[in-house]
């Protein structure tokens, strides 16, 4: 009967050269840039598998992020069907799962027992209150009778510090140089005479408007700790603080921090084309550890679906420059998913996009995809006039 490591052996050599050549890199940082339907849950276990197969690791010392809890479960799945009742010893998560398996294991350093999720009545009814009490020459009372003019806006920005980890003084500082580098920007100069103005000279009522604009930021920023008081004061707190109590924890608490980053000898991260800011500096708190970090990230820069949440492809940027020593880079391009005409044309409609990482990269990559299926099935595109027309085939 043969063995679970000769089938796992076996399974490995199944795996297509791209595939086998991440799979098989198992030190140091590493890249892996994966086209859609190439295989990257498939990958992402293999690699664990090879890992428990080939080092003295144990299972409970490789951790595996992922972005959804789809994602988990797709991996644990893959995970146990290549290494069997081990899958279930490998933590397997997504990053607030993780945060909240933190705070759950060291409850001392949190505190936050009393606290519940608070609810979106709730979230309106602090928000709204801060609004009430500020007088009526605050930038965001000002010339208004609607006292609650700004609350969608003030809710937004308080989210997005939040899943950015920015701070009020970021936010000034950062709306400061906006304004500071306005009359020097094209966009905000005359390109040409004009009966009112001459060629190169600043307009002067957009800037205004805009530096207006930016004041109103700056004044909304300010009111950010207010709103953490009150959450705190009603006890409650938002899905994102996990993260961001986390974070201060293992800054203010070495000991904590050091107790994660000697666990944890392999990570592995999943879809990190969609991690926002405060995910990011999570894993960077666990990687910045090892002088060289056993770090597998897999993304796709045009599979970013979660830029309203917060997601930065200069995260996977970010990491390329951090680590680009020894960093070892693979582009998985066999596409096990769609015939060869669909990617074709899914190809020349993604290569308009100029904002594509891959291509802001020192040394750009080649990301076309090819088909695993000689089929080539019939093509048909559909174009319609609205969303309420009948469809029209083309």
């Amino acid at each position: 009967m043969i063995s679970r490591n000769d089938a796992f052996r076996i399974l490995l050599d199944t795996l297509n050269p791209g595939q086998r050549r991440a799979v098989d890199a198992i030190e140091g940082p590493v890249l892996v840039v994966a086209g859609p339907g190439t295989g990257k849950t498939h990958i992402l276990a293999a690699r664990v598998g090879k890992i428990l197969l080939e080092t003295d690791t144990r299972p409970q010392n490789v951790l595996c992020l992922t972005f959804t809890d789809a994602g988990v479960n797709a991996m644990r799945a893959r995970l146990l069907e290549m290494i069997g009742p081990d899958a279930y010893r490998v933590p397997i998560s997504t990053f607030h799962g993780f945060c909240n398996r933190v705070i759950q294991e060291n409850m001392e350093y949190f505190g936050h027992g009393n606290l519940e999720p608070v609810s979106d009545l709730e979230r309106i009814e602090i928000v709204r209150d801060l609004l009430a009490k500020l007088p009526p020459e605050h930038p965001l009372r000002e010339g208004r009778k609607n006292a609650f003019a700004y609350e969608n806006h003030l809710r937004d920005l308080f989210a997005t510090m939040k899943k950015e980890d920015w701070t009020p003084g970021l936010v000034l500082k950062t709306a400061d140089m906006f304004v500071q580098s306005l009359p020097g920007d094209p966009a905000y100069t005359y390109q040409r005479n004009t009966a009112h103005a001459r060629k190169g000279d600043p307009k002067t009522e957009i800037i205004a408007e805009m530096t207006t604009r930016m004041e109103r930021l700056k004044a909304a920023a300010d009111l950010y700790p207010k709103y953490l008081h009150a959450m705190e004061r009603a006890g409650r707190y938002e899905y994102e603080d996990m993260i961001l109590w986390v974070l201060r924890a293992f800054q203010k608490h070495e000991a904590l921090l050091r107790s994660y980053q000697e666990r944890y000898l392999y990570v592995q991260v999943d879809e990190f084309q969609d991690t926002n800011g405060a995910q990011y500096h999570l894993l960077r708190r666990l990687l910045e550890y090892w002088e060289s970090p056993n770090a597998f990230i897999v993304g796709d820069d045009d599979q970013s679906i979660y830029e309203f949440q917060g997601a930065r492809l200069g995260n996977l940027l970010d990491f390329h420059d951090r680590y680009r020593d020894g960093l070892e880079i693979v582009v998985l391009t066999e596409n096990y998913r769609s015939t060869q005409p669909i990617l074709d044309t899914a190809a020349g409609l993604i290569a308009r996009n100029t904002l594509r990482a891959v291509r802001q990269l020192d040394e750009p990559l080649e990301k076309n995809l090819h088909a695993h299926t000689s089929e080539t099935g019939e093509l048909l595109l559909r174009s319609y006039k609205n969303r309420l027309c009948e469809l029209t085939d083309v």
